[in-house]
């Protein structure tokens, strides 16, 4: 597997998902190895975390003599050649059945084209196939309809690739023997522009929640769990609390960290919403499953077009439902509890969360969990890709 990012040295939830179908393959018996840049992390990164010895998965971190400048350079200009060199001596000392590319956006494009025989795969956890900004927002603020790539670049101060116009990067995609999308609406949208290559939908997974899971030192509450990002909703979310705080008897927590992190202070603190409004900040597993088990619900007010966020899974699979916005790929997984749980307005939101009876959907969000997210549902459909099924 190729990919950016990889636990420990990781920032969102495609590094994760790697992480656990490489260790869901190993327990079947698969030999995995997983390629990633050290050097990518610390451009995102000041400090590295402490590692974790993993001695199931074979693990290949790249630290280029040129440090930082070279996922510099991959973005700018398409590839490195530090990566590609090291990605084919891995290929031909592994000779591996199985090439998968998940994130590899600071890696390059160079790494879908074939250097050996192989099974030829990429998860798409974004846009990045069809968008600079990997998240398919026009200048950050709104869906983007009618694409003006160039000048998208330029509001969100990021040099623009002028690499993706040229035929290497076309066809390099067409090496891919088939392209994964968590989703059905990232299948859609990518196979709007992609054409002829084919993409398969598999959901994401995650696996069996902990067996003991304590409950959480709160009460009464909704929760939302991510990134403190724009593009994630996060402050749409505290002014709908706002707005309607005198309707509202439940509260929020929120757990994550980000850019945003002192502004959502500030706004608690600006609005004497200290009790109302909880920010804990990073959470470790056990305290998230113990917020997850007694939240009244997990609420993603998205702005983005999700693909299948691991943390919707992760509710679901204690039984918690979802309350999301309508965008992306959230209401597929929403409306397998229930259609109405999902939003496109303030006040829409507002009516959800002042009637909300989680006692009306806990049995449904944990049947979708077994019946949609579970790891042995993801490696059925996964090896069949195998099998030309």
């Amino acid at each position: 597997m190729t990919s950016t990012f990889y636990p420990p040295y990781h920032i969102g939830g495609d590094a994760v998902h790697v992480k656990l179908l490489a260790e869901e393959l190993v327990k079947r018996g698969h030999e995995v190895h997983v390629m990633h840049s050290l050097d990518a992390y610390r451009l995102k990164r000041k400090k590295l975390p402490e590692k974790k010895e993993d001695r199931q998965v074979h693990i290949h971190p790249l630290k280029s003599p040129f440090g930082k400048l070279d996922p510099v350079s991959v973005y700018t200009l398409g590839n490195s050649h530090y990566v590609t060199k090291k990605f084919s001596k891995i290929v031909k000392d592994v000779s591996p059945d199985v090439v998968h590319h998940h994130n590899i956006s600071l890696l390059g494009y160079q790494l879908f084209k074939k250097v050996g025989v192989y099974i030829n795969l990429y998860t798409a956890h974004d846009y990045w196939l069809i968008c600079q900004m990997n998240n398919l927002l026009k200048y950050g603020k709104e869906p983007c309809i009618n694409k003006s790539c160039f000048l998208c670049s330029l509001r969100s101060k990021r040099p623009y690739q002028l690499w993706r116009n040229f035929n290497g990067f076309k066809e390099s995609i067409s090496s891919l023997d088939c392209i994964i999308t968590p989703s059905e609406y990232v299948k859609n949208s990518l196979s709007s522009e992609l054409g002829t290559v084919r993409i398969t939908h598999i959901p994401n997974f995650i696996p069996s929640p902990p067996k003991d899971i304590e409950n959480s030192e709160y009460l009464n509450y909704f929760l939302y769990v991510g990134v403190l990002e724009k593009h994630k909703g996060i402050m749409n979310l505290l002014e709908v609390f706002k707005k309607y705080r005198g309707e509202i008897d439940a509260r929020l927590i929120i757990a994550g960290k980000g850019s945003l992190e002192r502004d959502i202070i500030k706004f608690i603190n600006s609005n004497d919403s200290e009790e109302k409004i909880i920010y804990l900040g990073w959470c470790d597993r056990n305290k998230l499953y113990s917020l997850y088990k007694n939240a009244l619900a997990l609420i993603m007010p998205s702005i983005w077009p999700e693909n299948c966020p691991l943390t919707a899974l992760e509710a679901l699979s204690v039984g918690t439902p979802i309350i999301s916005s309508n965008v992306g790929g959230l209401p597929e997984i929403v409306e397998k509890v229930n259609k109405n749980l999902v939003y496109n307005d303030d006040e829409e939101l507002r009516t959800t969360i002042v009637n909300f009876k989680k006692e009306h959907y806990s049995s449904k969000a944990k049947e979708a969990y077994e019946n949609f997210y579970m790891s042995q549902k993801f490696i059925n459909e996964y090896f069949k890709l195998f099998r030309g099924d």
